[in-house]
């Protein structure tokens, strides 16, 4: 077995990778191009050598192998067959295919199996570099966003738990703010070190990390929605709301424009039946969106199929009444009377029955009330009242 830098890559034992260098593994049965590749790379990368398929597979099992160089024509095992053989251990490892020459069939079916790039043999030395520094920076994106995940889906997990134990204590419904300080802690950890990353990616080639940073500007999102369910909770109780004059009739369009496009709106027509003298509300608009974020879920997911949800808004006496009426499956009497209480929820799949106590909380926190009225098989309309902001006040 030909190899280079296996001291840097391994240790006595064999699996502890002992140098920063990333590991690069050319897998060719052509000494030339072997030669060319280790001389290319060896000062940025630590490259290790195969001289067969089958000698390049025994290698990715046990080398923390960041890019593969594959050649595509090879005696005894091809390159594609070895090719279907890695994505079976890694389907993350970025593989490039180096070839002298190849059929139509090897060049599709190459690509079925997600290779990151093709090179023609003679290669070009500043293009081989630039494709290798591109398929090591995706791989290590790809790291970064599945180790993100997975800590997003533990503290998710964490929350739940944290979440059903509050039912056990005597003053169910009072969520204390030990619990969400814990909560907020490891989120601002992760959504720090997403936007770390996708700071990162911005600075890469677009082309071979647009999908991945969409992907990771959902996760993004997601613990910014997090944050602010948590910071919902620690506002409430010190009732530290940051109060300015809110137009309800702009805050609720803004909110149904985007809400109309996305997929967990589809087959859902939304209605605007909104008073134009309507006046301020004195109120915080970042809570308000809460709000109405959790009764427009609320509403989504009481219509099966298809349906409409209508937003009306006027005007009364010195109140501020919105209504959000659905054309969903309604409810009984029994669930209507039990809908704003903590961790009551008729949902199955993780849902923790807090989105509406959270509702409530924050409209009385305003001075606000809010009422609901529903039927099996009619719908359900919920209406909150605020008081009308005088400038005179």
């Amino acid at each position: 077995m030909e190899s280079t830098n296996l001291p840097e890559v391994l240790s006595a034992a064999g699996t502890q990778r002992t140098s920063d260098k990333p590991v690069v593994l050319v897998i060719d049965d052509e000494l030339g191009p072997r030669e060319s590749l280790r001389i290319l790379l060896n000062d940025r990368y630590s490259v290790v050598i195969a001289t067969s398929g089958d000698e390049g597979i025994n290698m990715l099992r046990s080398y923390p192998v960041e890019t593969i160089i594959l050649d595509l024509k090879m005696p005894g095992k091809s390159g594609i067959e070895t090719l279907e053989e890695i994505r079976k251990l890694s389907s993350d490892v970025p593989v490039i295919i180096l070839t002298g020459f190849g059929t139509l069939e090897a060049a599709q079916k190459a690509v079925h199996l997600d290779i990151f790039e093709f090179v023609s043999k003679p290669f070009d030395i500043n293009e081989m570099k630039n494709i290798v520094k591109r398929s090591i920076e995706r791989y290590r994106v790809k790291a970064s966003t599945r180790n993100i995940l997975d800590q997003l889906q533990k503290l998710n997990l964490t929350l739940e738990e944290r979440i059903h134990e509050l039912e056990k204590f005597a003053m169910v419904g009072e969520l204390s703010a030990e619990l969400l300080h814990e909560i907020n802690n490891p989120l601002t950890i992760i959504l720090g070190y997403v936007q770390i990353l996708l700071a990162e990616i911005n600075k890469k080639n677009k082309a071979s990390v647009d999908e991945t940073q969409k992907y990771l500007q959902v996760v993004e999102n997601e613990v910014k929605r997090c944050q602010l369910l948590a910071k919902s909770f620690l506002d409430i109780s010190k009732k530290t709301f940051k109060y300015v004059p809110v137009n309800i009739n702009s805050l609720i369009e803004n909110m149904v424009y985007f809400l109309k496009d996305n997929p967990v709106a589809k087959n859902i027509k939304f209605f605007c039946n909104f008073d134009p003298e309507l006046p301020l509300v004195m109120a915080s608009q970042e809570q308000l969106q809460q709000v109405f974020t959790n009764l427009f879920i609320n509403a989504i997911e009481a219509i099966k199929s298809s349906g409409s949800i209508t937003i009306s808004t006027q005007k009364d006496a010195n109140k501020v009444i919105i209504k959000i009426a659905d054309t969903g499956v309604g409810m009984p009497p029994e669930v209507v009377s039990r809908i704003f209480k903590p961790f009551f929820t008729t949902k199955q799949d993780r849902n923790t029955g807090i989105g509406l106590t959270i509702t409530k909380k924050i409209i009385e926190a305003h001075k606000g009330t809010i009422s609901v009225e529903s039927k099996e098989g009619q719908g359900t309309t919920f209406t909150i009242s605020f008081s009308a902001y005088s400038r005179n006040v």
